[in-house]
């Protein structure tokens, strides 16, 4: 999410001149680093170590196709996971691997366009049309919700609630605890969050397409 950038300097190179900073990755102190035009967008676009930390130490090959992962840098912890083999698989491959696993495949649910609403709070949450969330998840009798457990396209298991509530005599559908993974995707206004279902026993699977 974009904030101003009124007598502030990106986080990383220090530049001053871009009209707003975006958020980059998450430091210590639970807020996220500021960054200016030219580092955020290598940074989404999963080339920031590439470009400032190309002979830096932690270097590693992806085990599936050999691109380089600077692991343990904070800045590229999306960009890989750990294999079954003590090695490392990017994120394109981790992705890759999960889906066609799946023989069965995945079946194309629907697509969330996130606004301000749903990257800005803090509770983590996602606001999902009435329509998609009574055809596609679990029934929901009670207001106070149901635990719901969704899988990513890398095979991470994500513990969330889905409840409701009613405005004007429809129901307010929200999916909570998304707030670790809206941080691990670095997700922004303007992305899109894509649900699935595996066909093999109708989990609900989740993947982001970034915006731009």
């Amino acid at each position: 999410m974009a904030s101003s950038s009124s007598n502030k300097s990106c986080f990383y190179c220090k530049d001053s001149s871009s009209d707003c900073l975006s958020n980059g990755w998450k430091l210590r102190n639970g807020e996220f680093a500021q960054l200016c035009n030219r580092c955020s967008s290598l940074y989404n676009m999963g080339r920031f170590c590439q470009t400032f930390h190309s002979k830096e130490n932690g270097w590693r090959d992806c085990d599936s196709c050999g691109k380089r992962v600077h692991c343990g840098c904070i800045m590229s912890l999306g960009e890989y996971s750990l294999s079954d083999f003590h090695g490392v698989i990017c994120t394109d491959c981790s992705r890759t691997e999960c889906i066609s696993s799946e023989s069965e495949s995945l079946i194309p649910l629907f697509e969330k366009v996130l606004t301000a609403s749903d990257t800005g709070s803090k509770l983590g949450q996602f606001i999902i049309p009435k329509e998609h969330a009574e055809a596609h998840f679990p029934e929901v009798n009670d207001p106070q919700g149901i635990p719901m457990s969704v899988l990513d396209t890398a095979g991470n298991e994500w513990d969330l609630f889905l409840h409701y509530w009613v405005h004007e005599n429809s129901k307010m559908y929200v999916l909570k605890g998304v707030r670790d993974f809206a941080m691990l995707k670095n997700l922004q206004a303007g992305d899109t969050v894509a649900f699935y279902a595996r066909e093999s026993d109708r989990k609900i699977v989740m993947d982001v397409k970034k915006s731009g």
